[in-house]
């Protein structure tokens, strides 16, 4: 009986090779390498603000608006230090902007914006604005000159960040929440803010002229970019 076997081993032997003339199939080729990427902040480490760039816009409102201007109100003094702890929304930080700082109508900025901010702002009326504001109806800058922004605590969200942040000005704290982006780099920190805010939402009362015929609107909004880097 094995002379019989010894065909069919041969036959089944040959069905598990390659015919004549033809080359087994090539190898798949390795999967590429992953594309090195820039390493992450180290947790827990320390931070300062470097470079800032505060910008606020101010509407006008009221009957006579028209009388009034639209103001945009800058700074790039903008200070303070970051924590940074993992996972990311762990961290805190704590921003402080010196009121003296704030410009009202520079003529490059207004420029910059563009839009209803295009056209340039008598410097003697945009004096008078600032003015009015560091007073002590408003922010009350004698009083208390810096205005500090300390997070309470850090979220993430879709596409970024919330912080709510207490705000210390003119005496009093509020509390607002603020949304934002971060782009964190090994030698570099880059955060973005872009919001709405009430002069309610700070505790403030929109200065207003003859029995507010002509007022600053309750509403304004926020820019805010600054970039840190590791503390030494």
């Amino acid at each position: 009986m094995r002379k019989f076997l010894w065909p069919i081993l041969l036959a089944l032997a040959g069905c598990a090779t390659a015919p004549r003339g033809e080359a087994p199939p090539a190898e798949a080729p390795p999967p590429a390498p992953p594309v090195p990427q820039a390493a992450p902040p180290a947790p827990g480490a320390a931070w300062h603000v470097v470079a800032s760039n505060l910008s606020i816009r101010v509407f006008r409102d009221g009957p006579m608006q028209k009388l009034g201007h639209d103001h945009l109100i800058v700074s790039k003094s903008l200070t303070g230090d970051i924590a940074l702890r993992e996972p990311l929304a762990a961290s805190s930080f704590v921003l402080r902007v010196p009121l003296e700082s704030l410009v009202v109508d520079d003529a490059e900025a207004r420029a910059a914006a563009g839009g209803i901010f295009a056209a340039p702002v008598p410097a003697r009326d945009a004096e008078g604005t600032r003015r009015n504001m560091l007073g002590e109806k408003l922010l009350n800058a004698a009083r208390e000159p810096v205005m500090t922004l300390a997070s309470e605590s850090v979220t993430e969200g879709a596409g970024g960040y919330e912080a709510r942040v207490r705000v210390g000005l003119a005496g009093g704290e509020h509390v607002v929440t603020v949304p934002f982006t971060l782009r964190p780099g090994k030698d570099v920190l880059a955060a973005h803010a872009e919001f709405r805010l009430t002069h309610a939402d700070l505790g403030l009362e929109p200065f207003t002229v003859a029995l507010g015929a002509l007022k600053v609107r309750d509403d304004f909004e926020v820019d805010l970019t600054l970039e840190a880097r590791p503390a030494a």
